[in-house]
């Protein structure tokens, strides 16, 4: 955890180190969640659901823990491999979550948006994306953050893609990693750590998690 740099007591920057063998610039990717609630065991859910499927998909590489996309599909960023997590929701009401969530990912909106961001990724190991979109009914809130930081025209070309409102308050969320692609446009390599492949070890379907009347949920694109 990095010292905070956003927002109140509930917020949380992260930052992921997922090879710290690269000297002297070790490569590391950031994200900034927050808890709902005063337990701040949800902000570290939702991290781990999806900036944290993202580091275990680069590190494993079979698309056991978040989806792998090229950059021609239709999913897909131009010029970026795409590793991106399910959607997050956060709500009173699991029916809302998951018409939300759904909704969020129907979207495409780093597709759609791609041309207002790319320009500022600036690593060239890898750029973390985090899509949010929360609040209540006619108070909605649209937001990009790229490598942890505000992007204010992404953020302003989400808010026009003119996405459903929920009937309750709900806050979704998810995570895309993107990487430069290699001179050959092949997908490029990664760090491999090869986790274990076992039955036990595979990623489980979480229930519901609830907390304070907010319940959360995940899916992932159809």
């Amino acid at each position: 955890m990095a010292p905070p740099q956003h927002g109140g007591g509930r917020h949380y920057d992260l930052v992921a180190l997922p090879d710290v063998n690269i000297q002297p610039d070790v490569p590391c990717f950031m994200d900034c969640v927050v808890a709902m609630s005063a337990d701040p065991r949800e902000a570290a859910d939702a991290w781990v659901q999806t900036a944290g499927a993202c580091l275990l998909e680069l590190l494993d590489q079979r698309r056991r823990f978040a989806d792998q996309v090229h950059p021609a599909h239709e999913r897909g960023v131009p010029g970026w491999h795409s590793i991106s997590s399910g959607a997050v929701a956060f709500g009173v009401d699991i029916t809302e979550n998951r018409r939300m969530q759904h909704a969020l990912l129907d979207a495409n909106v780093p597709h759609r948006i791609a041309d207002t961001f790319t320009a500022d990724l600036e690593s060239p190991f890898f750029n973390g994306v985090t899509v949010f979109y929360g609040g209540r009914p006619g108070a909605m809130e649209t937001e990009i953050r790229v490598n942890g930081e505000r992007h204010d025209a992404a953020s302003a070309a989400m808010a026009a893609l003119n996405l459903p409102e929920p009937t309750t308050f709900t806050a979704v969320r998810y995570y895309t990693l993107l990487l430069p692609l290699p001179s050959d446009g092949a997908a490029p390599t990664a760090p491999s750590a090869a986790l274990p492949n076992s039955q036990a070890d595979r990623p489980k379907t979480r229930p519901p998690t609830r907390n304070q009347g907010f319940q959360s949920t995940r899916v992932h694109s159809r």
